[in-house]
């Protein structure tokens, strides 16, 4: 059921938006999911190039600030969280035309709370979560799988989906950082 706004006498409807619809768009990759507690902390992209929404950062030890984020590209290091989009710079997009953070700009990453992903095959809440690490095709490092690639994915550890996809396509991830560890796919 709507609620639509009618005009009383000679008025016209007018306004931003005139009616409510019972659902809602679907999230975008990187939004936070609900107004639940989130801990979010601000990093400095530092990978050279645009870090897309919605990715897996990792802290960059050789960064030149101390709150370096890079995107994953392994199973060493220290996983952070995921890049939530807190803003969004249109002509901000890397190199698959995704929306990101601009290299060199802060990213908000969360590492507790619930973020929208985007992850290749079905997930249900019992699926292990799996971090691509290495990109193939489209699937690039930073996003989900569902499946396990030897040399591709890991599992991350504190995280699991809240959502079901019957296929490729956005799912609700609940990070229950700070600590999490990737376990690589054999």
């Amino acid at each position: 059921m709507a609620v639509s706004f009618t005009t009383s006498g000679t008025a016209t409807a007018g306004g931003v938006q005139q009616a409510y619809a019972l659902q809602h768009d679907p999230l975008l990759e990187g939004q936070l999911s609900d107004i639940r507690d989130n801990t979010i902390g601000t990093y400095m992209n530092e990978t050279g190039a645009v870090l897309a929404f919605g990715n897996v950062v990792m802290y960059n030890s050789a960064g030149t600030v101390a709150n370096s984020a890079i995107t994953i590209s392994g199973t060493a290091g220290s996983v952070l969280g995921v890049n939530v989009l807190t803003y969004v710079d249109e002509t901000a997009v890397d190199a698959n035309s995704r929306p990101g953070v601009k290299n060199t700009q802060a990213c908000n990453v969360a590492n507790e709370g619930a973020v929208a992903v985007y992850v290749h095959g079905a997930v249900n809440p019992s699926t292990p979560v799996r971090v691509i690490h290495t990109a193939s095709g489209s699937e690039y490092a930073g996003q989900f799988r569902a499946a396990a690639v030897s040399g591709r994915t890991a599992v991350l550890s504190n995280a699991r989906y809240l959502t079901s996809t019957t296929g490729d396509g956005l799912a609700v991830l609940e990070l229950n950082g700070p600590s999490f560890t990737l376990t690589a796919n054999a």
